[in-house]
């Protein structure tokens, strides 16, 4: 099996058009399960699923959570809900010394109808309120829904921010 290949991809942070969401709210520990199921399914049969079990992705949302992929940026993250479950989440951390996504996840049902696109916009808002200029993301090569949702929203490829002692680490 060929290596899978990753690329980070910037936009700078301005305020976009985008409609609210009243289903759409701060992420917070309680919804770790429901993160971990809405994961897996997102992830299942696309060029990002790794094989993972419902007790890795667990693990994934828990290490979140922990700030393993940078600290948690609740306040401009989002979990969007339809009829009490989650069907999209857009989660961002401070990583790489910025704002970085960390998941953003969408379920199969949910798809094609605009929830990443206006769940990333009101984060890139969000931030925009602050003082971050830039917004970081890893796509995977081949997930060209992803690819094109970016593209559209101005990231362009950049290299892996490195810092000072070659650490890439926040």
């Amino acid at each position: 099996m060929a290596a899978t290949r990753r690329f980070v991809l910037a936009a700078p942070v301005h305020h976009r058009a985008v409609l609210a969401d009243p289903a759409a709210r701060p992420p917070v520990p309680a919804d770790a399960e429901a993160l971990a199921v809405l994961m897996l399914a997102a992830y299942q049969g696309t060029v990002d699923d790794e094989g993972e079990t419902l007790e890795e992705a667990r693990a994934v949302v828990a290490q979140y959570f922990e700030g393993v992929f940078g600290k948690p940026m609740p306040a401009v993250s989002e979990v969007t809900e339809r009829d009490g479950v989650l069907v999209a989440a857009t989660l961002l951390t401070h990583w790489w010394r910025g704002p970085f996504v960390a998941f953003m996840i969408t379920a199969p049902q949910a798809q094609r109808q605009g929830l990443a696109r206006a769940g990333l916009t009101r984060a890139i808002n969000r931030l925009a309120a602050g003082d971050e200029p830039w917004l970081r993301l890893v796509v995977t090569q081949g997930n060209t829904r992803a690819e094109a949702l970016y593209e559209s929203l101005g990231f362009v490829p950049v290299p892996v921010p490195t810092f000072e002692g070659g650490s890439s680490a926040a």
